[in-house]
């Protein structure tokens, strides 16, 4: 009786320790098949509209998948990478040493790496560039290979860019510090602007299309360049007084052509005012000399011979007699003999 009094709590005790251990196996197991079954579903996910997803399988690229549900094989058999979109700018700020530096009165010092951030213009000037590049993923496959090298690549790209584009250019075509008077030379100051910037465009995604060629593509290409151009501490206050005296110039050389132009309207008017009242006066003579003449014209070919004659000395003594009368003394003299005629004029 003893002994199977003691064999039955033993048993108990077995049975409890056995049913513990089915229940941890369960739960154990329940949890492992969560696991499984997240880790199953790792891969299946949403791709935003604005994105697009690289499967890798096995580090090699497998395909490209855009917006939409995408079910791929959890890691790491194949990996997600999601991307921008094709035409979704991605912003990097140049913190390269060509960058703008953050104290404002750097300036141009005996280190010549220091030095590195200023650049020399096509007329022997020296300016900095703080500039923002604004990319578009073009080739997903080659971005994600090269991903890790995309920053410091492009760095080094608008370094480049810079040091060619500046050099092709002279100060004022790359900083805008001039206030024009006209508005032509305004237009063609911002005209020059807009190239800088496209051009200094064209010449990063030139140097970009070369490495695709190289194979060495970082499959990315530059929309946008935002510059923002600056002169070292010393040269700033020489070049703002440069510029007084060029604005003070241009403000003394528009004034004179301005009153250069006044003078010459006022000239024209008055060269138009003589014009206009000579060819009246000349008209009004010519009107007078036909009106005096009228007499003697009107004596055409059908009057010969003696009637002609005797028409004009009547015309003849009738002028004369008009023009003796306003005579104050008429002194006669022949030509062929020493006889004078002394005939007194009319009487006041």
């Amino acid at each position: 009786m003893s002994l199977g009094n003691r064999e039955g709590p033993l048993q108990d005790w077995n049975d409890a320790w056995t049913q513990i251990a089915r229940i941890a196996f369960r739960f154990l197991f329940a949890a492992v098949s969560v696991v499984a079954a997240g880790w199953a579903f790792s891969n299946v996910r949403q791709i935003p509209a604005d994105s697009r997803a690289i499967v890798l399988r096995f580090g090699a690229i497998l395909s490209e998948r855009g917006p939409g549900l995408l079910i791929a094989w959890p890691r790491p058999i194949e990996e997600v990478v999601i991307l921008p979109a094709r035409d979704r700018q991605i912003e990097l700020i140049i913190d390269s040493e060509l960058a703008m530096p953050q104290i404002d009165d750097a300036d141009i010092g005996p280190n010549a790496r220091q030095n590195a951030k200023f650049l020399l213009t096509g007329d022997w000037g020296v300016v900095r560039l703080q500039a923002t590049i604004f990319y578009q993923i073009t080739d997903a496959a080659a971005y994600v290979l090269a991903v890790e090298h995309i920053k410091p690549a492009l760095q080094r790209l608008f370094a480049a860019s810079a040091v060619a584009v500046c050099a092709a250019r002279d100060l004022d075509a790359i900083i805008l510090a001039r206030a024009p008077l006209e508005a032509d030379v305004g237009r063609i100051a911002g005209s020059r602007q807009e190239r800088f910037r496209a051009d200094f465009l064209a010449a990063i995604n030139r140097r970009l299309a070369a490495l695709t060629t190289q194979g060495a593509g970082l499959g990315v290409v530059v929309s946008r360049v935002d510059l923002t151009a600056s002169l070292p501490a010393a040269a700033k206050a020489a070049f703002d007084e440069v510029l007084t005296s060029t604005q003070r110039a241009d403000r003394d050389l528009a004034e004179t052509r301005a009153d250069a132009t006044r003078t010459t309207q006022r000239a024209s008017e008055e060269r138009e005012r003589i014009l206009a009242e000579a060819a009246a006066l000349a008209a009004e003579r010519r009107t007078e000399a036909r009106t005096r003449t009228a007499s003697i014209a009107a004596i055409g070919p059908q009057y010969a011979g003696e009637a002609r004659s005797a028409l004009i000395n009547r015309i003849y003594y009738e002028r004369a007699a008009a023009l003796l009368k306003k005579a104050g003394r008429i002194d006669a003299v022949d030509p062929h003999s020493s006889g004078q005629l002394y005939l007194p004029g009319r009487s006041e």
